[in-house]
């Protein structure tokens, strides 16, 4: 992190070090620390940057998962990120994160992340 909030140009971080904080969050023995993070995660199809007034988790395939994934996103106009946690079908919690950079429109890149997030928590 170059100045801390996330928005320089400068700022370099990988998906997988988006997956390994958000993996934190559900660490049993860092509850008590974490779970004011875990509770600040927009709801997949429910809140704040992933509701339905973002049209988020809405439509097939990616609407099976509302309700069941936990996320923080992240957005620029060339840019678009989707990092949180889920549970797989047997109940263990799964982190992810996926980044998008330059390659198709806003829009186009949060269906794909919401689409890929429904993947990981099993669903479609």
């Amino acid at each position: 992190m170059f100045d801390g909030s996330g928005l320089s140009r400068q700022d370099r971080m990988t998906p997988r070090a988006l997956a390994a904080i958000a993996a934190l969050t559900v660490r049993p023995r860092l509850w008590r620390v974490l779970s004011p993070v875990f509770a600040g995660l927009p709801v997949a199809g429910r809140d704040g940057t992933l509701s339905p007034a973002d049209h988020r988790f809405v439509e097939p395939p990616s609407n099976c998962a509302a309700g069941r994934v936990w996320a923080k996103t992240g957005t620029l106009h060339d840019a678009a990120v989707l990092a949180g946690v889920t549970h797989e079908p047997g109940g263990r919690w799964r982190a992810f994160a996926f980044m998008e950079n330059g390659g198709t429109s806003t829009a186009g890149a949060r269906l794909g992340l919401d689409r890929l997030a429904a993947t990981v928590e099993g669903c479609w």
